[in-house]
């Protein structure tokens, strides 16, 4: 019997992404709600009207 790298290949291959797949996907998922939940307050900031500015002083070194 000989080596097939070429089957050796698509096995491994097949396996890492079927372990990627399974322990990614929670990651993946939390990922979308925080996405989605930065969708929401992002709307919900743009509501306010009047937002106060805040401006620092460019160059000025840190404060002591």
């Amino acid at each position: 019997m000989s080596f097939d790298g070429e089957k050796f290949g698509r096995e491994v291959v097949g396996i890492v992404k079927d372990y990627l797949e399974r322990n990614l996907s929670p990651v993946i998922a939390r990922l979308d709600a925080l996405e989605s939940r930065l969708v929401l307050l992002e709307a919900q900031a743009g509501a306010v009207k009047n937002k106060p500015v805040v401006r620092v002083a460019a160059g000025s070194g840190p404060a002591t």
